[in-house]
């Protein structure tokens, strides 16, 4: 196996999914893109107040990029900012009615997505596919 090899299938599997997803959405008559659709899904399925230091570690984005994000979505009426009780430091994203129906439509439309993913796929392959993510991962670390 080379190396260089990994790396650009790894990639071009990133951006095939950034193109069916975008494509999807523009079939749900979603206007939003892929990296908002993560970030409402981070959210809405949180158990607890989410900042935007909780979204750049979830989405592995700068600050700066996740910045520009969340002031597109909340010029969209995508989200809101309330101030933390707890943190002065931190405002608290929250759903807008707009994006809580955007939510309920990706999470249906994403059980649709992993049953079609997981086709053709053994339990024992799905199991070692994980275990090979995770260490990929886990060396990307090291990078």
């Amino acid at each position: 196996m080379k190396d260089e090899l990994l790396a650009l299938k790894l990639r071009n599997i990133n951006l095939n999914l950034f193109r069916v997803f975008a494509a999807r959405y523009k079939k749900l008559n979603l206007d939003i893109t892929p990296i908002q659709g993560r970030i409402i899904m981070f959210i809405y399925e949180s158990k607890k107040d989410i900042c935007q230091r909780d979204i750049e570690h979830s989405i592995y984005c700068k600050k700066s990029t996740i910045s520009v994000i969340l002031k597109t979505m909340e010029k969209n009426n995508l989200i809101t900012r309330v101030g933390s009780m707890t943190d002065s430091r931190c405002n608290i994203i929250k759903l807008t009615k707009s994006s809580l129906d955007i939510a309920k439509i990706l999470q249906e439309d994403m059980k649709k997505i992993n049953k079609i993913l997981g086709e053709n796929i053994t339990k024992d392959e799905y199991i070692i596919f994980s275990d090979v993510l995770k260490k990929i991962n886990d060396n990307l670390e090291r990078i």
